[in-house]
């Protein structure tokens, strides 16, 4: 057999260089990328619970300064807190107004029902008069136990947060014997108590001796409130309306302000997105089948259809047969009557008329767990395009306690939870319409496109174990990461080129 050259002399290999130039792209892509990076802005797997003083921290750091071992409190922003106590005491009495013969208003019975914090009290007749009635049965007769445990484990204590604002409520005296610097504000004020109704009492003894800020009966009723718009969104609307009428009516009473509801909102949306966001396979998903077959069962057996939406259809329960208010207020300008104006509600009490005093212009980035909150509504859909339908539902930056609330003073439920969403081919989410028959995704079939998917990755631990779940910092978008991928490809192929056309060696020329 004949070979080209002496079987002595190696065949020279020009391989060598090739992998060691791509080893050494491979490694130069590992250095761009930032530490800590991944795939995706994966969040870890157990969210901690929320840090109700840190996400209230706006409070302290803008309004009210706590009393100290130094002295009283004082009054940091004294226009904030004039238009907090104006607005309160008009709530307050225009709920007065509208007393009977028995000495009370509707408003005010309703107020004072909220108060017992009873979540099969509050929550049902958000549904409207049948499918509430289904629910509140339900509750009651043991028939929702899964239902019922979300409701009793899925809230969260106002204790910290309260001890860290120490803020006296709007019927005592707000100076504390002349302790209290008010900037000039009024130390009394003219704040129309409520007696109690039956068995239902407004608590003001009990309350005394506590901070006004956050309120813990508003935290308590979106904690239900939220959960129960995410089973149901096609009713969530109705449902956020609801529960923004809960806190509302602890003003109607005259125990808190409109800055110690919104608190409240922030707490009790907070919390379901660390619990949606930990318990959502265990604890959200079983309750939300348990609910759907039990409402879609008595819908039934009662002929009003055999699914949730053909029930909502014939009891008109988003319209004329669901939910409705028809108290009004300097805030809250018009009846609730349908999605839309459950909507307007809705989106008053986010604000209740405040200037925007924080920092305006910040985009929206959307905390950790608050895409969980959106999954039963669009089940087809990822992390980062349920958070952009959160980010194109969502208020403007900086109306009070914005700073601090990492995104959650700014999410708009009753519009993200039932809208018609719109994808492009991409899978990009492009159009977001709230106040929906249903949520609804057209162009679903793209929902997978692109690195969409990836968004719904998580890292082991808590955000504990793995710094500050929330930050961005060191993060690139799929964009990004698209661009270096094809960047760092083509480098290596116009090295391998180069290499290719390098001249042979001395030895094999001179063979």
């Amino acid at each position: 057999m004949r070979y080209p050259f002496p079987l002595s002399r190696p065949t020279p290999r020009r391989s060598k260089p090739i992998v060691l130039t791509l080893i050494a792209t491979m490694l130069l892509t590992l250095t761009m990328m930032p530490a800590g990076a991944t795939a995706n802005a994966a969040v870890p797997a157990q969210l901690p619970n929320p840090d109700l003083v840190g996400l209230l921290g706006s409070y302290e750091r803008h309004y009210w300064q706590a009393p100290g071992k130094d002295g009283g409190g004082r009054v940091l922003d004294a226009a904030v807190m004039r238009h907090d106590q104006e607005t309160a005491e008009a709530i307050n009495h225009l709920a007065a107004r509208h007393r009977v013969s028995d000495g009370f208003g509707e408003q005010q019975k309703r107020a004072l029902v909220d108060s017992d914090l009873y979540a099969w009290q509050t929550m049902p007749d958000a549904l409207g008069p049948t499918l509430g009635r289904y629910l509140r049965e339900g509750l009651q007769r043991g028939d929702l136990p899964l239902v019922d445990d979300l409701f009793k484990f899925d809230t969260i204590n106002t204790f910290e947060a309260k001890n860290a604002a120490n803020h006296p409520r709007p019927y005592l005296d707000r100076s504390n014997h002349g302790a209290n610097d008010l900037a000039g504000l009024a130390p009394t004020l003219d704040i129309i108590r409520v007696n109690s109704w039956g068995e239902h009492i407004p608590g003001y003894d009990n309350l005394k001796n506590n901070s006004s800020f956050p309120s813990g009966h508003t935290t308590f009723a979106y904690s239900w409130g939220v959960a129960l718009a995410g089973m149901i969104p096609e009713l969530a609307p109705q449902i956020m309306a609801r529960t923004s009428e809960a806190g509302n009516n602890r003003i109607v009473l005259g125990v808190h302000y409109p800055l110690d509801v919104i608190g409240g909102r922030i707490a009790g949306s907070a919390q379901n997105g660390q619990y949606w966001h930990n318990e959502f396979d265990t604890k959200v998903r079983p309750a939300a089948d348990q609910l759907r077959t039990y409402l879609a069962g008595r819908c039934r057996a009662d002929g009003h259809g055999s699914t949730i939406d053909a029930c909502i259809r014939d009891l008109k329960a988003d319209g004329t047969g669901g939910y409705r208010n028809d108290f009004t207020d300097p805030v809250s300008r018009a009846p609730v009557t349908d999605k839309r104006s459950a909507i307007a509600a809705y989106d008053a009490r986010m604000t209740y008329g405040f200037g925007r005093t924080e920092a305006t212009g910040r985009a929206f980035d959307a905390p950790d767990g608050a895409a969980d909150i959106l999954r039963i509504a669009y089940p087809q859909l990822h992390v980062d395009q349920r958070n952009e339908i959160l980010k194109l539902t969502a208020i403007e930056s900086g109306y009070p306690l914005s700073d601090s609330a990492g995104g959650w003073q700014r999410i708009d439920l009753a519009k993200a939870l039932c809208a018609r969403v719109t994808l492009n081919r991409a899978g990009n989410v492009t159009d977001v319409v709230p106040a929906a028959d249903r949520p609804t995704v057209i162009g679903a079939q793209y929902a997978d496109a692109g690195d969409h998917p990836a968004s719904d990755a998580t890292v082991p631990g808590t955000a504990d174990d793995t710094g500050d779940a929330g930050s961005t910092a060191g993060e690139t978008s799929p964009a990004e990461r698209r661009i270096r991928t094809i960047a760092v490809v083509v480098a290596v192929i116009v090295l391998c080129m180069i290499i290719l056309r390098m001249p042979a060696s001395r030895e094999s020329r001179d063979r």
